[in-house]
């Protein structure tokens, strides 16, 4: 008797370790799914006064490269088709097969872009399509702020009180503060960038509005991503991201606030490039909204290479694990690339 209670003890045990173990890993793939824009996370804090990201970039060091001029804006491609300009590279047939069987078995619409910042080389997939900017647009908004600081025209160490018409329930830390808590333009730059703090964008949109924002799209050649005073968040297309990227590398190499921008960016909180290919250092803004996930971003691989992926919801698969797939197969694509490269 006492061996089979020994028994059904040991049992219970076993099932209690399985039922823990089953349910840690439901809330860490829930967590890993729902963790942009409309999400609320309480467990996170941070102190800006003790964070150490100056430097913290392993290729931040551009000195001596020259500005990136590849002309994004008049690239032609074909549409709703794979295409690549400005080189004779072809992607293997059993490669281009499984990436045209994921887009076409994906129950709505996705996009993918890669320019090469070495040679301009480009593979583009209905990159001028328009999709929900979410998070992503924090990226180019935060570079107009500070290239503007750059300039003189902003002081970083301004403050803006947090107040409650910026309230929003989505991802960030500014939310756990009482209202009438004041923070600088530096403090809502970070927030807005590592931490995807959606009060911190609304916080800079609300005080430095679009004006001047508008103008430095218009003069990148931007077609999206513009806002009005009403919308922080308007419209993004992988063409568009694409081109601000590029300027956030020019960034880089001529401003030593730029290397601190790009060094922000490389150590967010969300990087989905980083849950793919977390060996490869990469700089990333991703969006998570109602209808579209967002990746953009550079990677710093063997050919660095600017990166944009996005999917709308639809069918028996989710955008963001359809994105996932996009930021997979442009690193296949990117192996190749390199082994072409190296065989001419």
């Amino acid at each position: 008797m006492r061996k089979q209670s020994a028994v059904i003890i040991f049992l219970l045990i076993v099932v209690c370790v399985i039922l823990v173990t089953y349910s840690a890993t439901i809330k860490f793939s829930s967590a890993k799914v729902n963790n942009e824009c409309d999400v609320v996370d309480n467990s996170y804090t941070s102190d800006f006064d003790s964070l150490n990201y100056m430097n913290s970039f392993d290729v931040s060091d551009f000195s001596g490269k020259e500005l990136n001029t590849i002309d994004i804006a008049s690239k032609q491609y074909a549409p709703n088709n794979i295409s690549i300009a400005d080189s004779d590279f072809k992607i293997s047939d059993s490669l281009l097969t499984e990436i045209y069987d994921s887009i076409n078995g994906y129950g709505a619409s996705s996009s993918f872009y890669i320019v090469s910042l070495n040679d301009g080389m480009s593979i583009a997939y209905n990159v001028d399509k328009a999709y929900e900017t979410a998070s992503s647009i924090k990226a180019p908004y935060a570079l107009f702020i500070s290239e503007q600081i750059d300039a003189g025209n902003i002081d970083p160490n301004q403050e803006i009180i947090y107040e409650e018409h910026h309230y929003n329930k989505g991802t960030g830390i500014i939310k756990k503060s009482d209202f009438g808590t004041p923070f600088t333009v530096k403090e809502l730059i970070y927030y807005s960038l590592n931490d995807s703090d959606n009060i911190a964008h609304a916080m800079l949109h609300k005080t430095f509005g679009v004006n001047g924002y508008n103008d430095m799209l218009r003069n990148l050649g931007t077609k999206q991503l513009y806002l009005t005073v009403s919308n922080p968040w308007g419209y993004m297309s992988p063409r568009s991201s694409a081109l601000i990227w590029q300027e956030v590398y020019n960034y880089s190499i001529r401003s030593e606030e730029g290397i601190n921008f790009l060094n922000i960016l490389s150590n967010g909180k969300y990087n989905y490039f980083k849950e793919v290919m977390p060996t490869i250092p990469s700089a990333s803004k991703t969006g998570f909204a109602n209808k579209d996930v967002v990746e953009t971003g550079i990677v710093f691989g063997n050919q660095p290479y600017i990166a944009i992926a996005v999917a709308n919801k639809g069918g028996n698969i989710g955008a963001y694990t359809q994105v996932l797939k996009l930021v997979n197969y442009m690193n296949d694509i990117m192996n190749e690339y390199d082994g072409y490269l190296k065989s001419r």
